[in-house]
């Protein structure tokens, strides 16, 4: 009998370790290495079917300003903390009722339901602008924020409420104004 039971039970056991470990793997493979954000082709699916459910309200997308010369002057693992760091303040200050992503590069979206996208946007900018500790000194960087409310859309989408806060944000990097909030209709440019 114990060996009926060890016959039919070991395979079974070795099936369920099986798909725990494809299971771990296919999420690592939907998770960007560095900072583990959700990618970018994972956000797109979530977001489209969170959108069409009505279930988001905005999409920001963000691009950190004065990366490029914290990689010039402390090398790339300074790039890499300030990356991690972005990812975990995203993740700390958006909660669990929003899906962030890193893009690539310093850029990265959010998709999240929020009461008053601007204050939550003016919030965040000032979570990013916080130094982040490293041994050469404190590395500071800000965040250009473009932000798009969904009902503003003509037809929502994920695709199409990333260009539209793309937009916002490079608008408002050629103004110079970093770390503020820029909202406007996806109509208005």
């Amino acid at each position: 009998m114990i060996d009926a039971i060890l016959a039919a039970g070991l395979p079974a056991l070795a099936w369920a370790a099986h798909a725990g470990l494809l299971h771990r793997q296919l999420r690592a493979e939907r998770r960007d290495p560095l900072t583990g954000l959700t990618d970018r082709r994972t956000w797109m699916r979530r977001a489209d079917r969170l959108i069409r459910r009505g279930r988001a309200n905005t999409v920001l997308l963000l691009d950190l300003d004065d990366f490029k010369p914290v990689n010039d002057t402390f090398g790339h693992q300074a790039g890499d903390a300030v990356l991690v760091a972005t990812a975990a303040r995203l993740a700390d200050h958006c909660g669990p009722r929003a899906v962030a992503t890193r893009l690539g590069g310093d850029e990265f979206a959010v998709l999240l339901d929020a009461d008053d996208p601007e204050e939550f946007t003016a919030g965040l900018a000032r979570e990013l602008a916080r130094p982040v500790p490293w041994p050469g000194g404190p590395l500071r960087v800000s965040a250009s924020i473009g932000c798009v409310r969904i009902a503003d859309l003509e037809e929502p989408s994920a695709s199409e409420a990333l260009g539209a806060a793309d937009d916002r944000m490079y608008a408002k990097k050629g103004r110079g104004r970093r770390g503020r909030v820029s909202l406007q209709k996806a109509g208005a440019r």
